[in-house]
């Protein structure tokens, strides 16, 4: 019984492995979208993921947006038009609402 369970898992582990590793591009892309989110909730726009609450921290926000200008600076000229285009657009909302406030 024991070895059947140790099949079952490892057959569960190899379901969720991929045929190719994760591209670093890719990671910078999930970590520049998790910041933007956080940006938006320290300028208090939405609620904190985790806590579904409100809180306005200029310094973390600001923190956030140079933190994802650095990151799509790296990776600019991997991205395609499309890519960039969408990211500058972000970017430039960002800074824009950071301005308000």
């Amino acid at each position: 019984m024991e070895e059947e369970n140790k099949t079952a898992e490892e057959n569960k582990v190899e379901n969720q492995l991929l045929d190719e590793p994760i591209p670093v591009k890719d990671l910078v892309l999930m970590t520049i979208l998790s910041l933007e989110g956080k940006a938006w909730a320290y300028l208090d726009l939405i609620a904190h993921p985790e806590t579904q609450k409100h809180k306005k921290d200029l310094k973390e926000a600001k923190l956030a947006i140079d933190a994802i200008e650095v990151l799509y600076k790296l990776i600019e000229g991997q991205l395609s038009t499309e890519e960039n285009k969408d990211m500058q657009i972000r970017l430039t909302n960002l800074r824009l609402n950071f301005v308000k406030k």
